[in-house]
């Protein structure tokens, strides 16, 4: 297990440069640089002939079977008699499962206002 670092806080309003801020400041640039190469990708893959046509199917294949799991778990609180833990459940998985099913629906809808 790694071991846990602080930081004084004081130090950190000063802006005063210890080895923790390079450190968090190497896994920052590391991430935005890796955010900047994956824009291109992403952008290409919202296009209607990009890997998001070709992905679409599978991701309502998984939202199906996520939404199931949700109404599993939804049964079993309402078993143990968290009855309005389930309902809670119940209408939040009808409610995502609907935005996600009609998602393109709602996108080509808000692009033509």
């Amino acid at each position: 297990m790694a071991r846990t670092q602080t930081m004084d806080f004081r130090s950190f309003v000063r802006n005063e440069k210890n080895e923790l801020d390079i450190t968090t400041f190497k896994i920052v640039s590391l991430g935005a640089s890796m955010f900047a190469v994956m824009v291109p990708r992403t952008a290409f893959a919202a296009t209607a002939n990009g890997v998001f046509g070709g992905l679409w199917p599978t991701v309502l294949n998984i939202v199906d079977w996520i939404c199931v799991g949700v109404f599993v778990f939804a049964g079993v609180a309402w078993m143990f008699g968290h009855r309005t833990k389930a309902l809670e459940l119940i209408i939040g998985g009808v409610a995502g499962y609907i935005l996600a099913r009609h998602a393109i629906d709602i996108q080509q809808w808000l692009s033509k206002l």
